[in-house]
């Protein structure tokens, strides 16, 4: 597995579930993508994270970084990827996973990046949001990348 990234430390969030071999049990949604899946990926992204029970500003945030996480597989790691996006007990999680070179987590600032940079803002901004972001390599020591990021629900279902 590799390495983790907190989302905000105020609180103690809880940590996105780790790339593992498998579907998760509840996966809620599966798609592959490319860049010309991205704005239908959207849409569909933000029906799959309302019945999933997010709302508002949280609902806003897993959008918004899946759009980063998927737009940087098209960007940096061959042209599309697979994203799953499911709950596991209080977060809405989406994981891509991509074939590009792999990456790990110490590419991702710690401060924004300066305003004269094109690359950084996307994992930045998806940290910043999100409760939590974990970085690891592909399934099998395929070449690629897992990338996990969880929201997590002002009110969990029972």
């Amino acid at each position: 597995m590799g390495p983790t990234t907190q989302g905000r430390a105020a609180g103690g969030p809880e940590r996105p579930p780790g790339p593992a071999a498998g579907l998760p049990a509840d996966c809620c949604l599966e798609a592959d993508f490319t860049s010309a899946d991205l704005s239908r990926l959207r849409v569909v992204l933000g029906e799959y994270a309302a019945r999933l029970g997010l709302t508002g500003r949280r609902h806003n945030a897993l959008l918004l970084s899946a759009n980063e996480l998927a737009d940087n597989a098209v960007r940096h790691a061959g042209g599309g990827g697979l994203l799953r996006l499911y709950r596991e007990g209080s977060l809405v999680c989406c994981r891509v996973c991509d074939s590009g070179p792999g990456f790990d987590a110490s590419v991702i600032p710690d401060h924004p990046p300066g305003l004269e940079r094109s690359t950084g803002w996307g994992l930045w901004t998806v940290r910043q949001l999100t409760d939590g972001l974990e970085v690891g390599p592909a399934d099998g020591g395929a070449r690629g990348a897992i990338v996990t990021c969880g929201v997590r629900l002002v009110h969990p279902p029972r």
